[in-house]
């Protein structure tokens, strides 16, 4: 889960973390507001999920109030890069020294978590490493020790930071980590941590991205999060968040006609890639991290039964942890209400390939239900392709 700026910023300002003066508008009047109560200054930013918002028009700067009361309307309601800016931040302007630049992420290849930064601050991290690779500076955290004093001042004095300021600056880093661990984030990152001319580090932006996998461990904080979005009434963006809000871990929309849902991600890249050798043209892909229950899967076959591009849904199980009798109740909850709201053949088509505890159990469930249960993954594509008008 990425999070805006703004929610960012207050997990920053929990951990003592210095960000700039500032609050969420909704529309040009409370903006102005806003800015009339900071009483200086103010840069005004579209909160959106997406990166590359100052070249897209998405940060402005204004003045005194009436100037951003003008300004936000600019942008409120506008589309930025496919999203939509519902609502914006409101921040004083700061008077800026130098800018550097601080993250924390994983280190896949190394295994471990790693501290990033540069006295580049402002320019995204990819085009530092190519632009000025010399000036990236890369500390490794070894778990059992955690992130050392030692670590930290080394990092503020290879940033270039001078003086007393290093002590500040290493500061920022042990709590930017310790943000990192507290909210289970696969990032955390400052960009630009600026130093300002009255000689404070200030997170003149914010970036957190959460492991969704630990959600279970931060249910106040992820409804705390969630209860900013608005959920949109239809289309993609309605079917996305209506996956999010149930907890279906990956839903993309592509462009086809058949609808695949996997209980893995194992199971779901393997499906795509056979869909797509089979000659199948994919318009949803569900995958529910081998955490399927009958229940999400009857939500996911809703989700992608409401887009009505697609004209069959593909499911592929393979019963480890789950019982495919089980999954298979989950199914036929789903063709049964269906029927029960519809006098026309059931749409879409329904195809299922299940193997593993039970299954034997579950193909008679389906089939009692009317739908196409298969031990097979080739049988059941090359049906559901058919049955989809492919080749």
């Amino acid at each position: 889960m990425r999070l805006h700026e703004f929610q960012a910023k207050e997990i920053f300002a929990e951990h003592g973390i210095t960000t700039p003066r500032g609050k969420v508008a909704h529309s040009p009047e409370e903006a102005g507001r806003i800015a009339a109560e900071i009483g200086a200054p103010v840069v005004l930013k579209a909160q959106v999920l997406v990166g590359g918002r100052g070249l897209a028009g998405g940060i402005k700067f204004a003045d005194d109030s009436s100037e951003a009361e003008e300004v936000s309307s600019l942008i409120l309601g506008e589309s930025l890069r496919n999203e939509d800016v519902d609502f914006l931040l409101v921040e004083e302007k700061l008077d800026i020294e130098t800018e550097y630049y601080l993250g924390v992420t994983i280190d896949y290849r190394r295994k471990c978590p790693v501290v990033i930064a540069s006295s580049r601050g402002g320019m995204d991290i990819e085009s530092i490493a190519s632009e000025f690779p010399d000036q990236i500076i890369k500390e490794e955290i070894r778990p059992p020790l955690g992130l050392t004093d030692f670590q930290t001042r080394r990092i503020a004095k290879k940033a270039g930071v001078v003086g007393s300021n290093q002590r500040h600056f290493a500061a920022v880093v042990k709590r930017l980590y310790s943000i990192f661990r507290s909210v289970d984030a696969t990032l955390v990152e400052i960009n630009p941590l600026a130093l300002t001319t009255d000689n404070r580090f200030v997170a003149a932006d914010a970036k957190i991205t959460l492991d969704d996998n630990s959600s279970f461990r931060h249910k106040e904080l992820y409804s705390r999060l969630k209860s900013v979005y608005k959920m949109p009434s239809e289309g993609k963006k309605m079917r996305k968040a209506l996956a999010e809000e149930v907890e279906i871990p990956t839903y993309l929309e592509l462009s086809g006609n058949l609808g695949i849902i996997s209980d893995g991600a194992g199971t779901g890249m393997s499906t795509f890639d056979l869909t797509k050798d089979f000659g199948g043209k994919i318009e949803a892909y569900c995958e529910l991290g081998g955490k399927a229950t009958p229940d999400l899967i009857e939500k996911a076959m809703e989700i992608i039964a409401s887009n009505e591009e697609v004209a069959v849904i593909l499911i592929n199980l393979i019963g480890g942890l789950n019982r495919m009798d089980e999954m298979a109740q989950g199914i036929t909850s789903f063709v049964d209400k269906r029927k029960e709201t519809r006098d026309e053949e059931l749409k879409p088509t329904i195809v299922v390939r299940m193997s593993g505890t039970l299954e034997d159990e579950g193909r008679e469930i389906l089939g009692n239900s009317g739908v196409s249960a298969y031990d097979n993954i080739y049988d059941a594509l090359e049906s559901a392709v058919e049955l989809a008008g492919g080749s």
